[in-house]
């Protein structure tokens, strides 16, 4: 019996499907598919209202020994500005680059291009840069 709940476990590991992608938010078609799938890559402190992203996100759960998931998610997301405190809690004040090369690019069409001047945090290993006036994260969570 102990074989058989064994061999069950295993095979479902291996069997479990890959998160693993290269998504850009262009390929979804609603603001709300665009929250959702960047919310289940990097976790969202508030609803969020839209969101322009590229999230490079490779598993490596696979096998019979996880290793740590590789990621390198850009993104800019628009919350009601009653929420922005919340994307604060747990993280602490950093220089932060007001608008990443690679902003412009992500925020191409949409209305989610920032024009105030940023607040810098550090939350873990994410850097965030929150715009007050606009109501905007710019968010950049990468491990190595």
């Amino acid at each position: 019996m102990r074989a058989l709940l064994l061999s069950v476990a295993l095979l479902s590991a291996c069997t479990e499907k890959s998160r693993s992608t290269d998504t850009r938010s262009t390929t979804l078609a609603t603001a709300k598919q665009r929250a959702s799938f960047l919310c289940a890559y990097a976790l969202c402190a508030s609803p969020v209202r839209d969101a322009a992203f590229h999230v490079v996100f490779h598993d490596n759960a696979g096998g019979l020994l996880a290793g740590p998931d590789d990621a390198d998610i850009r993104a800019v997301v628009s919350v009601d500005k009653d929420d922005l405190e919340k994307w604060t809690r747990s993280c602490t004040p950093a220089r932060v680059e007001a608008r990443p090369e690679w902003l412009a690019e992500i925020a191409r069409g949409t209305s989610l291009l920032p024009r105030s001047a940023p607040d810098g945090y550090r939350c873990g290993s994410e850097l965030r840069a929150i715009h007050v006036k606009d109501g905007l994260i710019v968010r950049h969570v990468r491990t190595e």
